[in-house]
């Protein structure tokens, strides 16, 4: 099951997700991708849902797979709050057979506070970001105020999926809060953390509109797939 990131991170990762699946097929793997209420093809308003709202719907996604396959196991990757979503939602699901975590976000005010440094380069007036009741607005995607301060308490330190078969954070970047994760993580045997330089500005915004296709990154998680499980 693929877990996708939010917000302009789920446009610039598209391509790249959706290549990550055709090669996982390729290798025999079955894969789902979905998309969280109200984002993406799903229906509803992105406000009107919550974070444990997408937490669920990686749980009944895992569920629908494992149905329609027949299988008692799955594996979920989880990109950017994907990752962070997928973490906190382990522990609601059976069969975990392992979690890959890729350039997943590890503290939630670190990434409240990198989309407020985006907002602050803008030279629009700032009262057009934040709404009085603590929405933020990022480039065409909102972020509610209840779903807001949920991302401020989420320290992924704190929720390693015991219940997982095994945790593979691989990244892009090499930096303090990735490794920060990994020194608290690295005493569990079925951890692994992987650095694959690739490129990883997934909130960036160029004049065209560019996508990612950090291809190092989802070639090693093809590799991860086919070493361990095939």
């Amino acid at each position: 099951v693929l877990c996708p990131p939010y917000g302009q991170e789920y446009m610039r990762s598209h391509r790249a997700l959706r290549q990550l699946a055709n090669l996982l097929n390729r290798q025999g793997f079955p894969v789902l991708r979905f998309d969280y209420r109200g984002t993406g093809d799903s229906g509803g308003d992105e406000t009107g849902f919550t974070l444990q709202d997408w937490s669920d719907d990686i749980t009944s996604a895992a569920a629908e797979l494992k149905e329609m396959l027949g299988f008692s196991t799955c594996s979920l990757v989880g990109l950017r709050l994907g990752g962070a979503l997928a973490t906190l939602s382990a522990h609601t699901i059976d069969g975990f057979a392992s979690l890959v975590l890729w350039d997943t976000i590890v503290s939630g005010q670190q990434y409240l506070t990198e989309l407020d440094q985006l907002i602050a380069e803008s030279p629009k007036p700032l009262a057009n970001f934040y709404d009085p009741d603590g929405a933020t607005h990022h480039n065409g995607f909102c972020l509610s105020g209840a779903n807001v301060t949920r991302l401020q308490e989420i320290r992924l330190a704190e929720h390693y999926p015991d219940n997982a078969g095994f945790v593979y954070q691989v990244v892009s970047t090499d930096s303090a809060e990735n490794r920060s994760l990994y020194e608290v993580w690295k005493a569990n045997d079925n951890y692994q953390y992987r650095y694959v330089p690739a490129p990883g500005d997934w909130n960036a915004v160029d004049t065209f509109g560019g996508i990612l296709l950090p291809q190092p990154i989802i070639q090693n998680i093809v590799n991860f797939f086919s070493e361990r499980y095939s």
